[in-house]
């Protein structure tokens, strides 16, 4: 086992690189189980890790992006208080990396590709877009303390006993239409396609936050007075209970967007829909079953940028609208026949 160390992870990022963070969590609670791990994350994203209940947890720390300035100073004086023996900061920004060598650590680990690696006591290479996982790329940030081993990113809503009552465990698919990249969405017009597919028994929850209702409405609506066994759920959960629906769904469709990171944190079966984006940016499925679905055309214009785009570039969208439902159905019926609930 690797000495103690008092330790601090920044990732302040979107909602999937949050939960991806919880891979180093697994590798320093097996590996230094005698550290103590704190984190900073975006605020409002605090709460995915009430959802990790293993590990020697500090503290959690919140950066308000709405009130960046004031933000990062009052956290560059509380975490200068804190006095940590290392620091490995998981982003490649200005911000972040002057924070993190601005408050006294022993040492700061990060990758080259920040502005401010230069001032780092280690930089790691960051390889992007030739199929490494964004959870690899954050394990090197700790190989030279605690090897190369991986660990999956993990999640767990068991404890917190707070799964919705209208909804029956391992009985309904989670379906999340949103992204907050528009050219990651798999357009509704094909969600639409692909429930009309399924089986009228089977009960669909459609998962997102408030500000992709819309989504959800749209294909709610197309089913109005139909047999459909619908629950329109965007913009109702909070993150924990959102954590607990994927958790105890029998699979869920997503797409390149934070909810396939819940599920593969959760080990739940995922279905993923890349639309602009590519797997081998590193941001594909994890869970110990997943279906990757994407356009078999190869398209000049894809992918078309690292996060994907407002809207399409070139009109067309057709890196989504020419994927055939029938192949996500074809996942669900596999999924089916494997025996899996």
């Amino acid at each position: 086992m690797s000495q103690a160390s008092k330790v601090l992870i920044i990732q302040t990022a979107f909602l999937g690189d949050a939960v991806l963070i919880t891979s180093l969590l697994e590798k320093i609670r097996v590996e230094s189980p005698s550290s103590t791990i704190h984190l900073l994350v975006r605020k409002g994203l605090e709460d995915i890790f009430k959802a990790y209940p293993q590990g020697n947890f500090g503290q959690v720390w919140t950066y308000d992006k709405s009130n960046k300035l004031k933000s990062w100073w009052a956290l560059r004086n509380e975490l200068t208080k804190e006095k940590f023996d290392q620091v490995f900061v998981a982003q490649r920004f200005f911000g972040m990396g002057l924070l993190s060598i601005s408050i006294g650590a022993k040492k700061v680990v990060g990758f080259d590709k920040n502005p401010l690696s230069l001032f780092f006591d280690e930089k790691i290479k960051h390889e992007f877009g030739q199929g490494k996982h964004e959870t690899e790329r954050n394990t090197e940030l700790l190989a030279s303390w605690l090897g190369p081993q991986l660990h999956k990113p993990f999640l767990n809503a068991s404890h917190l006993n707070n799964l919705p009552v209208d909804l029956q465990a391992k009985k309904y698919l989670s379906i999340s239409p949103g992204s907050v990249w528009e050219t990651k969405r798999f357009p509704v017009h094909k969600w639409i396609e692909f429930i009309r597919l399924l089986p009228l028994d089977q009960e669909i929850v459609l998962m997102g936050s408030a500000a992709e209702k819309h989504l959800s409405d749209e294909i709610e609506s197309a089913f109005k007075g139909l047999s459909r066994n619908i629950h329109n759920a965007c913009g109702r959960f909070n993150l924990q209970e959102a954590i607990a629906v994927y958790q105890q769904s029998q699979m869920s469709f997503v797409n390149d967007s934070g909810p396939l990171h819940i599920c593969s944190a959760l080990n739940n079966p995922t279905v993923a829909i890349f639309c602009s984006t590519i797997p081998a940016f590193g941001f594909g499925p994890l869970a110990e079953q997943n279906k990757i679905i994407e356009v078999k055309e190869k398209l000049a214009c894809r992918p078309c940028g690292d996060h994907g785009k407002k809207s399409c570039p070139e009109i067309h969208f057709n890196c989504a609208n020419s994927i055939d439902v029938h192949e996500m159905l074809q996942a669900y019926q596999d999924f089916l026949a494997s025996g899996s609930k």
